[in-house]
Parts: C-alpha cells; sequence; structure tokens
C-alpha cells in the first residue's frame, strides 16, 4: 500500500544482521510518521478511513542487546557490546549468497533474513559515509573501552576505541564487497 521499498526494508534488515539486533521482536522496531497523517479517502467513500503518511520513518527502537553475538536466550555476556563475539561474527550466514547472519532468539520476529541487492547497495552507500571521526565520536560516546572485550571472560582485558573502529569497518566491508546481484 505504498509503504518503504524494499531496497529500504532490506537495508533496516542488513543493519539489523550488522549490529547483531538480537531482542529484534516487534516492540523494538518503529514506523512513525514524520509529518501529521491525512485522512485519504482519494474520492471514494468506502466508510473505511485510510491514512496516509507522505514521510514514513522506520528506526529500530531498543538496540540494547547489540555489538555482541546474538543468541537464543539473549545472553547479556554474549549479544551485548562483546569485541570479540561481534568481531568475529560474519555478516553473511555463508560464503556466497545474500542472507543475513542472524541465528532466532527466543524473542526476536527476524531470523536469517535474505537481503537483495538493493537492500545491500543502500545500506553499504550509507555505511561508507561515515567518516573515521564519527565512528570515534560514537564508540567514545558509548564509552566501549569500560566494558571487557569479552564480558564472559574478564581476563580478555579491556579494549581501545580503535578496536572497535576497526571492528566495525571490517564487518562494513563485508557488506561492501559483497554482491547481492543474481547469477
Amino acid at each position: 500500500l505504498g509503504g518503504a521499498p524494499v531496497e529500504q526494508r532490506d537495508a533496516l534488515k542488513l543493519l539489523a544482521v550488522f549490529l547483531q539486533h538480537t531482542d529484534n521482536k516487534a516492540e523494538q522496531q518503529r514506523l512513525i510518521c514524520r509529518d501529521q497523517p491525512k485522512a485519504k479517502t482519494n474520492g471514494k467513500t468506502d466508510g473505511h478511513g485510510q491514512i496516509s503518511c507522505e514521510h514514513p520513518f522506520m528506526y529500530l527502537h531498543d538496540v540494547g542487546l547489540t555489538f555482541g553475538r546474538a543468541t537464543k536466550a539473549n545472553q547479556n555476556s554474549i549479544s551485548s557490546m562483546n569485541l570479540v563475539e561481534w568481531s568475529r561474527t560474519p555478516v553473511w550466514k555463508d560464503t556466497a549468497g545474500c542472507v543475513g547472519n542472524l541465528p532466532k532468539s527466543f524473542t526476536g520476529t527476524l531470523v536469517d533474513p535474505p537481503i537483495s541487492e538493493q537492500g545491500r547497495r543502500f545500506l553499504a552507500d550509507l555505511l561508507v559515509q561515515l567518516s573515521d571521526d564519527q565512528l570515534r565520536g560514537m564508540f567514545e560516546a558509548a564509552r566501549v573501552q569500560l566494558r571487557p572485550r569479552n564480558p564472559a571472560d574478564p581476563s580478555s582485558g579491556f579494549p581501545t576505541v580503535d578496536e572497535w573502529i576497526a571492528a566495525f569497518k571490517m564487518k562494513r566491508e563485508q557488506i561492501v564487497n559483497r554482491s547481492c546481484a543474481a547469477r
């Protein structure tokens, strides 16, 4: 019914995979109207007042369990701000094709989503616009250096912001360098 194009929906799914958003239930996602919704009748009087929105906006609302590895039980020590797990978890399920690597959790509704070339390209184009300074600002604001590299292993030490930036860039490259075009 005139919703978001497939490339935007697939890009949002791929972003959830990139972040390893394990607790991706419906309440964690939002679709809002950035302008005032208007009643839409298109000259028809069917008694059902449809609502139209000229500027819809989709976003992930609660991303607390991200930057780790998605787990069935949404384990905080593995699924949330775990540099070791996030770094070694590939974006793609297989070495070829375009199925995102996001295992099912008890609360999640998104599981290993197939991604179109248009969706991959849309997200890749956005991710490459992030500068090193922006990435540094993001990870510094998140205070990543205060959480162990692997919270499940206290002896793992504390990461630097540069380690998080390197992991982000590595995962971004997995998206940028993949082709999801039909062969």
